[in-house]
């Protein structure tokens, strides 16, 4: 069964509808979680390449993004039979980065990356190298990358394995200078800045996965609550307001729903209680905050609604396996 999720222009869409997404409550939460994650263990790379050729990838990250610069290609995911035909100025997102092959056209035998000679390993962080057999030309910008937190991993929970971003519609209008700056990049004769290409990389990667939570409908799960009118508005309280002694009472009545029937609806949604999320998201600012600032631990957990900080630190533990000294010295000395 095909699960991609392509995003494709609707004919007669309302004009509003698109803006009404960007200003939603969901989109709100959307934002807050991607900047709580702080993503690193960026991995950018400029692929040149001419038929006949195939590539497969490893992996286990994250996410992954692969934008066509030029040319066409085909990606085929692990364990899945469908093909998707990316052509130029197309964005594949796969939001949990399984292995999967990149290859001029379906079928071709894909070797594994780690095998390809010609890529240059000295840098660790973005590469440039071309393979293939001297045909046709296809021009990959590809760029994964991971995160500590959890939070990472509930937020693309539920995705489609891949969701593909369409040359032409306004999610691919959005993120146009990031391509550009990547096409631009790879034009000069001095070669691939490692610096620009991150940000670029960045950019893409950031507004191709945001587009895609935007556009997805998971069932269950954290995008799933986001996106239910009535727990968006509790969820956005506790994100605002990480600090405050929430009640499940208080919780229901901003979303105008019974205690009981509130309880119910953001468990069967979350797979968890309103107060494991509230401390959930209470340790990812923390988290956050430990890597970002030098407040003391503290005064860190009074800010996330700790009055004790020997309780923050053993939940701290708990959810991220460190003490959180241990933690913002491996932030500070990886």
């Amino acid at each position: 069964m095909d699960r991609t999720l392509r995003n494709q222009p609707q004919p007669g869409a309302a004009a509003s509808t698109e803006g009404d997404a960007e200003n939603s409550p969901r989109a709100e939460l959307i934002a807050q979680v991607l900047d709580a994650l702080r993503f690193h263990g960026w991995f950018f790379c400029i692929s040149e390449l001419t038929a006949p050729w195939g590539i497969q990838l490893p992996g286990g990250r994250l996410a992954a993004v692969h934008a066509v610069l030029e040319g066409e290609c085909v990606v085929n995911l692990a364990d899945e039979p469908t093909s998707l035909r990316l052509c130029a100025g197309d964005v594949a997102v796969l939001p949990r980065d399984q292995r999967h092959a990149v290859s001029d056209r379906p079928g071709r035998t894909a070797t594994p990356v780690a095998e390809i000679a010609g890529i240059d390993r000295r840098d660790r962080n973005a590469t440039r190298f071309t393979y293939g057999g001297g045909g046709a030309r296809t021009q990959l910008l590809t760029a994964s990358f991971t995160a500590d937190m959890p939070a990472g991993k509930a937020l693309v929970a539920g995705l489609p394995s891949a969701i593909v971003l369409r040359a032409g519609t306004g999610a691919v209008t959005r993120i146009a200078p990031a391509l550009a700056l990547a096409r631009g990049e790879t034009a000069r004769p001095g070669g691939v800045s490692s610096a620009v290409l991150r940000r670029a990389a960045e950019i893409l990667f950031i507004q191709a996965l945001r587009q895609a939570l935007l556009d997805a409908s998971p069932a269950t799960g954290w995008l799933a609550a986001a996106s239910d009118p009535r727990l968006a508005a509790a969820l956005t309280a506790m994100h605002r307001q990480p600090d405050a002694q929430w009640t499940i009472a208080a919780l229901a009545r901003l979303s105008h729903l019974s205690r009981t029937a509130f309880l119910e609806r953001f468990c069967a949604r979350m797979a968890q209680t309103p107060a494991d999320y509230l401390q959930w998201w209470r340790l990812q600012i923390a988290a956050q905050r430990l890597q970002e600032t030098h407040d003391s631990i503290g005064n860190i957990a009074r800010e996330v609604g700790y009055s004790d900080p020997s309780a923050f630190a053993r939940a701290f533990r708990r959810a991220l396996g460190v003490a959180p000294n241990e933690f913002r010295s491996l932030r500070e000395h990886p």
